[in-house]
């Protein structure tokens, strides 16, 4: 019996030293193993951009505007690019903080509430060749409306862009406010239309009695011959708002690498034909900005408690 005994025993003692033989093979090789989808997001060669943009006038004119520079983009880094233009503010900045987008252009007033929700650091501005590194919120009237000054606006109807606009929304609200008027209370009814060259046209066709817009803007359809003196007077003016409406912000974590290479394409672009197209002449050519140029947005939204909308 004590042979047949040990036979079993070296049986099983085999079948044992290959199951340690098996599992020292597969947990050793997993120490070599090293999966591209485990590296940090900063050591990888990121094959793809994806910037997000807000409708400055519609949707179509922006993507138009962006498309020479998107090529350019691509042409100059190698990857491909994606545009994500979307309805409105809000968008943008939900998009950056879920992180479905890395780049993205705001005003002003979005970007300081992108700051604070999403994390956006501001790199670009843009500087118009007509108009300056500066524009300015500006109230419109109908000529036929009579109204000549803010205060005739008590009772009216009166347009605004978007929520999160800068000049469309915020200064002007301030505006209403130093001189006594509160749109809430104090103005027959308040819409909101999205788009600044939708404001002015709402003006220009009687559908509100005035509307708050911004200055470039309004600056570029009379230059397009869209409106004229019998469409519009302005009424009041803010003080100068920084940047020509356009403040470029990365998102929270975007790999330092990465961006330094996208950074340094958009200030190139500048300089190399063709790269900006129509987005040069009809908004502007980039230069550098950081977060603190936007303090006195970031003030006036607190002071008037929109940093929360």
């Amino acid at each position: 019996m004590k042979p047949r005994r040990l036979f079993v025993c070296s049986k099983w003692f085999s079948l044992m030293l290959a199951c340690f033989c098996f599992l020292l093979l597969v947990t050793g090789g997993c120490a070599f193993y090293h999966p591209r989808t485990t590296t940090t997001e900063s050591s990888v060669q990121r094959q793809s951009l994806r910037i997000g943009a807000i409708p400055v006038e519609s949707i179509e004119k922006t993507k138009d505007q962006l498309q020479p520079f998107i090529e350019y983009l691509e042409k100059k880094n190698g990857f491909k690019v994606e545009l994500i233009v979307s309805n409105d503010y809000r968008s943008v900045i939900d998009k950056m903080r879920l992180k479905e987008i890395d780049i993205a252009m705001f005003g002003p007033f979005s970007y300081v509430l992108a700051h604070k929700q999403a994390g956006a650091q501001a790199f670009a501005s843009t500087e118009n060749s007509k108009t300056g590194k500066k524009y300015y919120s500006v109230l419109i009237a109908h000529p036929e409306t009579g109204i000549e000054n803010i205060q005739q606006l008590r009772g009216r109807r009166l347009a605004f862009t978007d929520r999160e606009s800068t000049s469309g929304y915020l200064v002007p609200k301030a505006m209403l406010l130093k001189n006594g008027i509160d749109p809430d209370k104090d103005l027959e009814s308040v819409e909101f239309l999205e788009h600044h060259d939708a404001s002015v046209l709402a003006v220009k066709k009687r559908l509100v009695d005035a509307a708050a817009v911004s200055s470039t803007i309004l600056h570029n359809m009379r230059e397009k011959g869209l409106i004229g003196d019998k469409d519009y007077r302005i009424i009041q003016t803010s003080e100068a708002i920084p940047g020509s409406g356009t403040v470029w912000a990365y998102r929270e974590g975007l790999s330092a690498d990465f961006f330094a290479k996208v950074k340094a394409s958009f200030f190139s672009a500048n300089h190399e034909e063709g790269a900006l197209g129509i987005f040069a002449t009809e908004v502007g050519t980039f230069f550098p900005v950081d977060d603190h140029e936007y303090d006195v947005i970031r003030d006036t939204s607190h002071m008037l408690g929109m940093d929360k909308e």
